[in-house]
């Protein structure tokens, strides 16, 4: 997460920022980059698994039921790792 960061704010401070002189798109740059490594390690000190729960959670979106279990005969089973 945190090198997805820094492609982030390198690809808007590099080509839009000092290469073309706009100095409002390096301070969005530095901002981002500074707000963005705060709540990283927030993240991390919380849960140190915050970016695998995410993951899976995207991978196996299309396994989750989409209508409610309350009176529903058949509850699939879910799959194991």
């Amino acid at each position: 997460m945190f090198l997805m960061l820094c492609m982030v704010v390198t690809l808007l401070a590099g080509p839009g920022g000092l290469m073309t002189g706009n100095f409002v798109n390096m301070s969005i740059a530095l901002a981002l980059f500074f707000v963005g490594r705060a709540l990283l390690a927030h993240l991390a000190k919380s849960d140190a698994q915050m970016s695998d729960v995410f993951r899976r959670s995207v991978l196996y979106q299309s396994e989750y039921p989409a209508l409610s279990t309350v009176g529903f005969k058949s509850i699939p089973k879910a799959k194991r790792w």
